[in-house]
């Protein structure tokens, strides 16, 4: 029997007190066990795409979110799916772990490339094209998830009636779903996890993107999935509170609304939760060996 991929729409929205202000949460997290959060929005359309049989080719990290989350799409679906990234280290060569071990339980092939980013995308590019797969950009693309984010504007839209002065903080990678969700919202402010308030800025002007009321950035630049102490606190924090956030695009997310709160002390403040809980397990391991 295949595992129950149904989200479950609409996810609440709760709220908290947090370090003194009170805060909403809209629960994507809670969309699905496994598919949830970000990528389940982004990539909710391909639930619905005639897929088996096809082959979905894409690229990216090795610990990728949506890597896993194609694997789950792909099983779902009865359909193959290939994915460029670069070799493995050593160490998780011996210890296949996070989302690694789980898309390899779906069923993913890995093609190991050497080079950078670009390298990776002419490959997949290459190989989709010869196969006649279905290529999917790292972070997904604005036709693929333009449906699943405009489900969660629509959603939104009732949530937040009697709200004041509302923001909305989106945490992005590539950006796509943060500048999906500004053409129905003004007032969206995203953080560029990935690659910093520079990148995310020429991420949305390259796509079809709304425009966003800000990009906050920390105030001491924070490498991409480093172990950081501040973060590692927040998650703790919010742990305490009963509400798990992913330590690489969340907590650096809440972080960034610690340090600009002066912009937001009189606002209704809406956060939407990335999901991405399962590359939690790799990250603390991370934050293990660095204790030791």
């Amino acid at each position: 029997m295949r595992e129950d991929i149904s989200l479950r729409f609409p996810s609440p929205l709760e709220s908290y007190v947090w370090r003194g202000k009170k805060v909403y949460i809209k629960r994507d997290d809670l969309l699905h066990p496994l598919f949830n959060g970000n990528k389940a929005r982004k990539f909710e359309s391909l639930l619905y795409q005639p897929l088996e049989g096809r082959t979905l080719v894409s690229y990216g990290g090795n610990q990728s979110n949506a890597m896993f989350a194609l694997s789950y799409i792909a099983k779902h679906k009865r359909c193959q799916f290939v994915y460029f990234t670069p070799p493995l280290s050593g160490y998780l060569q011996a210890n296949i772990q996070g989302n690694l071990l789980y898309a390899l339980q779906n069923g993913v092939r890995l093609e190991f490339v050497h080079g950078n980013l670009e390298a990776l995308k002419h490959q997949a590019l290459d190989f989709c094209t010869a196969q006649g797969g279905v290529f999917i950009p790292q972070g997904g693309s604005h036709a693929i998830a333009h449906m699943g984010i405009e489900r969660l504007a629509c959603e939104l839209q009732r949530d937040v009636v009697g709200l004041k002065d509302l923001a909305i903080l989106y945490v992005s990678g590539s950006g796509v779903s943060a500048g999906i969700l500004a053409h129905f919202f003004p007032c969206v402010v995203s953080v560029g996890a990935a690659g910093g308030a520079l990148y995310l800025a020429q991420m949305l002007q390259e796509a079809q993107a709304g425009t966003l009321e800000a990009i906050l950035a920390p105030r001491a630049k924070i490498p991409f999935g480093k172990p950081n102490a501040e973060l590692y606190a927040i998650y703790s924090e919010w742990l305490e509170l009963g509400v798990e956030f992913d330590l690489i695009y969340d907590c650096l997310g809440w972080l960034c609304l610690y340090e600009h709160m002066e912009r937001f002390a009189h606002r209704d403040i809406v956060f939407i939760h990335s999901g991405g809980l399962l590359g939690n397990h790799t990250q603390k391991q991370r934050y293990l060996r660095l204790q030791s």
